[in-house]
């Protein structure tokens, strides 16, 4: 199948059970180069399954995924990040007895291919450690580089799982309830962080907090029962009754 143009990511008909259980039923979905894309919907309305499939965490029942053009239904978590793919997780992902430096710059090691031979690879890892200040620079993190993750704030340590998402330099960003546990000052934080460091990149979002998808999308996917009820704009999404009826109340 070729796919779309201007598409980063299209998904075809795209279904996984477990047993019973339809978690994705027949999702068909593209998702725009350089688009911000939300997917919403109630708990149980199969988006981080999605996701799962997307990464390679699940093998679809049916259907087909491409990313650029190429078909990755049921490649493996590695390969799919080594193509271009790069997500969160809604529990945080970070190693926490490791300082925030440490983090980063274990990621940055593993996107270069760098093994842990210190001299054998000693200017190689002298490049991996000036790639890592930028990135503690745009997540805000870089007075704290010294600083077990375990000891960070709530919200810190979701912008570092943030920070080791992008330290890859993926083309796709998949962040999964990036501000779940915040509260609204952390919340309006984590908004400016990802805003800022997905630029230029495609990123898709599931979120349950609206000002959130409302600051950052350009388009909304509303999901229930594993289906997609509809596509489009912020604001045809806030206007459309059916949405509102299952999912957004009065917002």
């Amino acid at each position: 199948m070729k796919m779309e143009d201007g598409m980063i990511l299209e998904m075809v008909d795209l279904s996984k059970h477990f047993g019973n259980l339809m978690a994705v039923n027949g999702v068909s979905l593209s998702i725009g180069q350089g688009q911000r894309h939300a997917i919403i919907g109630p708990n149980g309305a199969g988006k981080t399954t999605l996701f799962n499939l997307l990464s390679g965490r699940f093998k679809p029942t049916q259907g087909q995924i491409l990313f650029q053009g190429r078909d990755i239904t049921g490649m493996s978590p590695y390969r799919i990040s080594r193509l271009g793919i790069a997500r969160s997780f809604q529990i945080i992902n970070v190693f926490p007895q490791l300082s925030v430096f440490e983090n980063i710059h274990t990621v940055l090691m593993s996107k270069h291919h760098i093994r842990f031979n210190f001299l054998k690879n000693l200017k190689r890892w002298e490049n991996v450690t000036e790639e890592t200040f930028p990135i503690l620079e745009q997540i805000g993190l870089l007075e704290k580089k010294d600083v077990p993750a375990g000891f960070l704030s709530y919200g810190e340590q979701r912008g570092l799982e943030v920070g080791l998402t992008i330290a890859s330099d993926p083309e796709l960003i998949l962040l999964d309830e990036p501000t779940a546990g915040m509260s609204m000052d952390e919340t309006r934080q984590a908004i400016k962080l990802i805003d800022r460091v997905t630029k230029g990149k495609t990123l898709v979002i599931i979120e349950h907090d609206m000002e959130v998808i409302f600051s950052l999308a350009d388009v909304v996917t509303v999901m229930q029962y594993g289906k997609v009820v509809t596509t489009g704009s912020p604001d045809e999404i806030r206007k459309d009754q059916r949405v509102k009826e299952a999912y957004l109340g009065d917002y």
